[in-house]
């Protein structure tokens, strides 16, 4: 419907004659021309407020109204609409009624309430926060840039330590002994092996197991079988990266050859004993027992001291 303010043939008429047309007055004419449609350009200032604002109204939305009321009484005294109040500071610079969703400083603590902070991307500063994904990934160690490592075959047994070896200890046929060791950091093994000082016809089974609160558990990897019936070092190639944790070595024998174990002098352990006596705090530390292997391990049934510890793994 046209809405003009004078008759439209008069030569005062101005206003709209139609939704597309409107009649002007410029220096004493009346000109007809098309209504103007502003352009939106969707620039990204103008994306970014129309985001907050929807975010402002989604808040509002979630309000009680109980909490509605509390927003209308604070902005009666100002003239203005709760709603319209509630908007003015959730849309306010920082430090706002809300920290801007595009970004801000904050100035206080936060308290998530044991509630998650989600979608956390890979930390780049030292004052970034880190994900789950990236703290599992470091905090075994994922070999540390500063650790000795000379081009050398390097034998270990994790965190056990003596001075002394003893090669006079024969192991029981068909028992499997379970050897704990403890990994400091994420390692990749490349070997694993026994030492045979006194030949006897047969072989010796080798395998990693996990380690569940003392005892083991489910299966790691199963490296495979030495001959025991010649002397010497016995072992097999392995590509097995292990985190940082406890875990057995396990190794069984069908014959009985002497393989060369530590003596308990001068000796540091990854883990306490079982043995009772005050002599042998530590000594009987390495499990068995008289099975054949499963998955998850046979339970242990029995310990050995510590001249039963057999098993090397080689790192480099």
């Amino acid at each position: 419907m046209p809405k003009l303010k004078a008759p439209l043939l008069s030569l005062g008429a101005w206003g709209r004659i139609t939704k597309n047309f409107v009649i002007r007055r410029r220096q004493k004419l009346s000109i007809l021309e098309e209504k103007p449609i502003p352009k939106d350009a969707k620039t990204a200032l103008q994306l970014s407020w129309r985001h907050m604002y929807q975010k402002a109204i989604a808040l509002w939305n979630a309000l009680s109204q109980e909490e509605k009321q509390e927003w209308e009484s604070l902005a009666r005294p100002k003239h203005m609409t709760g709603l319209a109040y509630f908007v003015s500071q959730a849309l306010r610079p920082n430090p706002g009624l809300y920290l801007p969703l595009q970004g801000g400083t904050m100035q206080g603590e936060i308290d998530m309430a044991k509630y998650l902070i989600k979608n956390l991307p890979t930390p780049v500063d030292d004052q970034d926060a880190a994900n789950k994904e990236y703290v599992d990934a470091i905090t075994p160690g994922a070999d540390f840039p500063m650790k000795l490592k000379p081009a050398i075959t390097r034998w270990v047994q994790p965190c056990w330590l003596s001075a002394n070896y003893l090669e006079v200890i024969a192991p029981t046929a068909d028992r499997i002994y379970y050897m704990p060791i403890f990994v400091s950091e994420t390692t990749t093994y490349i070997r694993i092996g026994v030492y045979v000082a006194v030949a006897s016809k047969g072989t010796c089974d080798l395998r990693i197991f996990n380690w569940d609160n003392g005892l083991p558990s489910t299966l790691v990897l199963s490296c495979g079988t030495v001959d025991t019936g010649t002397i010497g070092a016995k072992e097999i190639v392995i590509s097995q990266q292990l985190t940082r944790g406890y875990y057995f070595l396990a190794y069984r024998f069908t014959g009985t050859p002497t393989m060369r174990g530590i003596h308990y002098s001068t000796l540091l352990v990854p883990v306490p004993g079982i043995a009772q006596g005050i002599d042998q705090y530590y000594r009987d530390i390495i499990l068995y027992a008289d099975a054949p292997y499963a998955d998850p391990a046979p339970t242990p049934t029995g310990a050995e001291n510590v001249f039963y510890t057999f098993a090397y793994l080689r790192e480099n």
